[in-house]
């Protein structure tokens, strides 16, 4: 990476971290939940060098300036319980991995992916899993499908000091509910 991508790094995951304190402020503890995955993409490719599936490189960012790379070479974005089986759209649910990996797993349940993991792999995805959701991989319970949130919030372009005065205490009181 070059001096003016780690910049550009840098600049991204500070907004990202920005963004985080926003989304604490409007959702309280339960902001991970509300993170939509498209507004933390330095946030979440930074989070490991490898893909947590296969162990191989994980490509180019797709936001790097090099995005004209084939699809095959860049990271991909991946709902570890995916959203067609009623996973949450939200950093909790998101890794980064290799595009054969994401590709491969498709519209799989996580525990259904983790069968086909070389064990070595298997613990680690298991891991990650559990890392992000604070629980085992086997609780997810499908459901219905889940929309892809790509539009962002609104209330992000607010300062923090009028968010601290427009939302003095959490507006929810848990996480989402599935429909």
């Amino acid at each position: 990476m070059t001096v003016g991508a780690d910049d550009s790094l840098a600049q991204m995951l500070a907004d990202e971290a920005a963004k985080a304190r926003k989304l604490e402020i409007i959702f309280g503890p339960w902001w991970r939940h509300y993170a939509v995955p498209y507004e933390f993409p330095a946030t979440l490719y930074v989070e490991r060098s490898t893909c947590p599936y296969c162990g191989g490189p994980l490509g180019i960012h797709a936001l790097s300036s090099l995005d004209a790379l084939a699809e095959d070479q860049s990271a991909h974005l991946d709902h570890m319980d995916p959203l067609s089986r009623g996973g949450e759209d939200s950093i909790r649910n998101a890794a980064y991995v290799c595009s054969g990996c994401n590709l491969t797993k498709g519209r799989r349940l996580f525990v259904d992916w983790l069968g086909k993991l070389n064990p070595p792999n298997r613990e680690g995805a298991r891991q990650l899993c559990e890392d992000k959701h604070g629980h085992a991989p086997e609780k997810f319970q499908p459901g219905a499908k889940q929309p892809r949130l790509t539009l962002p919030r609104c209330e992000l372009s607010f300062d923090e000091a009028v968010l601290r005065k427009l939302f003095p205490r959490p507006i929810v009181s848990g996480p989402p509910m599935r429909e």
